[in-house]
């Protein structure tokens, strides 16, 4: 057994490079556990620093520190020369020259390309024309770090492959121009072959110029190639560092804790194989797949390579969909488990706790006549989590409280304990320690020699050696098969590049696939056509000069309100409270702007000023937001009602009059309800600080990851958000030339329907304005077809909502298409 001593630190590879970073006795705690104890690591200029560890050793936890994301208890870092203190930041440590590749993305999956290069890089992407510089950047970065990448820097982000997506991540980081130090957590795990080795040359380019890197890996043997030096952590404390050359392979995997390669050598084939097919594939086509045939056996592990996008994750997605719906081109004898490769998105469930997400997959077995069992599921949980050995104080803590490794095995072992009889794996040990692979690959093993099969798709082509046989696709069809004894890491790579054009084909017709079609944009205008095309065959003065002015007139207001309620589901919320608050700016001005306009001015900004405050609030209390804006929609209805118990008030004649004037012809009103969408357009696709608005409302870490204040941008949607509401209110009382205080609220719900209607998403970040006005001139114009067509009223309501319905309905079957 090698005796585990931490060797002091010896200079970076020349021996005599100064230091860039030094981190020195460095201590961190999270409640009882112990993540860091007394942990030292330095990096020297133009150095390759790797850094090892098992699952929970502290590794993601240093980086953070080093990155200004966390604070350590105690201990000394100098980064740069300089001596940190409590307020490192993220935006600190960018503005000295360090860059971060988390190893969860940190892209905001909502944004383009181009828009998070802008995003993590505005000091270099500047000028009126930054769209265009930033696109013109993003393109020369990705040559630069991952040539043929075959990425459009156009799409947005969530159009993109996990490893394409993982390709922007790296190179948003390293192009910075002032980078000095990059912290890469995990970068190869979700990237393949060809993509892994550009990324290594482009790492030993940077070094010659002067770039530092600190190497977070579990593949050792890129690691062994890659790095000057190596660090190792175990259970939060140093056991090794120095030089790469000093240690051996089999050494080095002893400290992480795994087994020596004499003990991890693979098995003997299973005798079971060629009892019986539980999978049986004949002539299989997707779009990336092209008749696509093959058979896997009960008791037998089936490995999938090749390059990322080649077919491999459409094959396992195509036998687990078989599994639920009949398909005559996939049959499957026996039930299906799945472990999906990317974890975040569809992995955990993140609000449960580590038992939950392991028993979920074994409810139906466990439940007595109906009735869910606990003392079953906690005793297959404890089974999986001790089996697994999964680092945590117990398995009621939430799943996100685990490292990202530990988090993997709570969904590996979901799978394994659900008894399935075919298990689907997608690079299941993605960001998984060595010693934890061993320890999977016998549970493995285990689970094929009770008769069950494995069907499994590694981007790490040294597990293929753990397969029974393994396939190697290739532009969407079967290039090569190996058994055990052939399936060497070096024969699997050959066979994928054997043809790098049709490689490089599969990638595009990957990402092509994820682009929506341009009738998705266009949905809301369709809607608007449907309701006006016979409006105007049963009326045509309707599109006379006095005809739309009356049309446009009617929803003046609702076009207001829609883009306020936009700001605010723009930031992933809603708001409840609109409708009335709209009615409380009503009165005031129905009143003292007639009569005291200074005073009415003081409470208008007194409103603009509550809104930024609400969102702060929402913000910082992290309660939700349709709670609290439902309370203050009676605090504004109570005040409204304060100052004008009923109906009444009038409005100010210049105010009026503002509705009467023409420019160039146009009426008033016209340009009016098109001016609060074009404002917001500006204001979200314009302006540069916009993209981090809308960043924000999708994925608000990234934003802060990014170093962007996540509650300035708060602030920045619900002030805008305020602000047209208030305007709402102003233009009622033109439009009425009176005041009510309920007589607004229906625009509560009428412009959360015309945002969604005109292609916005409750999740946040996807708004677009001038869907918003066509959401909701379409809500307005079907009152006036309704009218025309002699039917009551009282069916408007209805009517809106089956055409909300009908929209979104549509909008996702398009965009399911645009996904096969």
């Amino acid at each position: 057994m090698l005796e585990a001593v931490f060797v002091k630190d010896q200079n970076a590879a020349g021996g005599a490079s100064p230091h860039l970073l030094q981190a020195s006795a460095i201590n961190k705690s999270f409640g009882t556990t112990h993540a860091l104890d007394r942990v030292d690591l330095t990096v020297g200029e133009a150095e390759i620093v790797g850094l090892m560890g098992g699952n929970g050793a502290g590794k993601s936890t240093l980086a953070k520190i080093v990155g200004g994301l966390l604070s350590p208890d105690s201990g000394e870092m100098v980064l740069f020369g300089k001596h940190l203190d409590q307020n490192h930041s993220p935006e600190s440590a960018m503005a000295m020259g360090l860059r971060f590749v988390h190893q969860e993305l940190s892209l905001c999956a909502n944004l383009t390309v181009f828009e998070n290069f802008a995003v993590e890089l505005p000091d270099v992407i500047t000028g009126l024309r930054w769209k265009s510089s930033a696109i013109s950047f993003a393109e020369n970065a990705l040559a630069t770090t991952f040539p043929a990448h075959g990425i459009d820097p156009r799409a947005t982000v969530g159009s993109l492959s996990l490893a394409q997506q993982q390709m922007v991540e790296i190179t948003r980081a390293v192009s910075h121009p002032a980078a000095r130090l990059v912290i890469l957590d995990e970068p190869t795990s979700s990237l393949g072959s060809r993509e892994a080795e550009q990324l290594k040359e482009f790492m030993k380019r940077r070094r010659q110029s002067g770039m530092s890197f600190i190497f977070v890996s579990h593949r050792l043997q890129e690691t062994l190639d890659l790095a000057d030096r190596i660090a190792v952590l175990r259970n939060g404390r140093n056991v090794w560092m120095g030089p790469t050359p000093s240690i051996s392979r089999a050494n080095l995997i002893e400290m992480l804790g795994g087994r020596r390669s004499a003990d991890m050598a693979g098995h003997s084939p299973s005798d079971t194989v060629g009892r019986g097919v539980s999978v049986d594939i004949d002539n299989l086509s997707t779009q990336v797949l092209r008749d696509v045939k093959l058979q896997a056996f009960k008791g037998e592990i089936l490995g999938l390579a090749g390059l990322e996008g080649s077919g491999q994750r459409d094959l396992l997605h195509a036998i687990f969909h078989a599994a639920r719906s009949a398909s005559d081109r996939v049959t499957i004898q026996g039930t299906v488990a799945f472990v999906s490769g990317d974890r975040k998105a569809e992995g955990t469930f993140p609000l449960w706790s580590i038992n939950e997400n392991i028993t979920v997959s074994s409810l139906r077995r466990t439940a007595l006549r109906g009735f869910l069992s606990p003392s079953r599921l906690n005793a297959i949980a404890r089974e999986w989590f001790e089996r697994l050995k999964i680092r945590a104080p117990s398995g009621e803590a939430l799943i996100t409280s685990l490292s990202g490794g530990n988090q993997q095995k709570a969904v590996i072992a979901r799978a394994l304990a659900s008894t399935a009889d075919i298990i689907l794996l997608d690079d299941p040990t993605r960001g998984v320690d060595l010693g934890t692979k061993a320890e999977l690959y016998g549970q493995f093993r285990a689970f094929a020699e009770q008769g069950r099969t494995l069907v499994w798709y590694s981007t790490d082509d040294m597990e293929f050696e753990e397969c029974d046989r393994t396939l190697v696709f290739r532009d969407g069809v079967i290039a090569a098969e190996f058994d055990r004894a052939q399936a060497t890491a070096e024969r699997v790579i050959a066979a994928s590049f054997h043809d790098a054009g049709g490689a490089a084909a599969g990638e595009a017709r990957a990402f092509r696939r994820g682009r929506s079609p341009a009738i998705a944009a266009l949905l809301p205008l369709l809607s608007l056509l449907a309701v006006l095309v016979p409006s105007i065959a049963l009326n045509p003065m309707i599109v006379s000069p006095f005809g739309l002015t009356l049309v446009f007139g009617a929803a003046l207001a609702l076009s207001f309100a829609a883009i306020s309620q936009l700001f605010i589901i723009a930031a992933g919320d809603i708001d409840l409270g609109i409708g009335t608050f709209i009615g409380l700016a009503n009165v005031i001005a129905a009143t003292w702007l007639v009569t005291d306009p200074w005073l009415a001015v003081l409470c208008f900004m007194a409103m603009l000023a509550a809104y930024p405050l609400l969102g702060l609030f929402i913000d910082a209390r992290q309660i939700p937001a349709i709670i609290v804006t439902l309370g203050l929609s009676f605090v504004w209805l109570g005040l409204a009602s304060l100052r004008l118990p009923h109906p009444g008030g009038s409005a100010p004649d210049w105010l009026v009059g503002l509705l009467k004037i023409k420019l160039f012809i146009v009426p008033v009103p016209i340009l009016l309800c098109l001016l609060p969408a074009l404002i917001a357009y500006v204001i979200l696709f314009v302006w540069r600080y916009g993209t981090v608005l809308r960043g924000f409302g999708g994925h608000p870490r990234s934003i802060e990851a990014a170093g962007w204040s996540t509650r300035a941008a708060k602030a920045s949607l619900y002030f805008f958000s305020g602000l047209f509401a208030v305007l709402a209110g102003i233009v009622v009382t033109a439009s009425t030339r009176g005041g009510d205080p309920t007589g607004s609220t229906s625009m509560t719900l009428l412009s959360v329907a015309a945002v969604i209607l005109g292609g916005g998403l409750f999740s946040g970040g996807v708004v677009a304005p001038i869907g918003a006005l066509f959401g909701a001139l379409t809500l307005v114009f079907v009152g006036m077809l309704l009218s025309l067509l002699g039917v009551n009223a009282v069916y408007l309501p209805m009517v809106q909502g089956l055409l909300l319905l009908g929209a979104v309905a549509l909008r996702t079957l398009v965009s399911a298409r645009s996904t096969q």
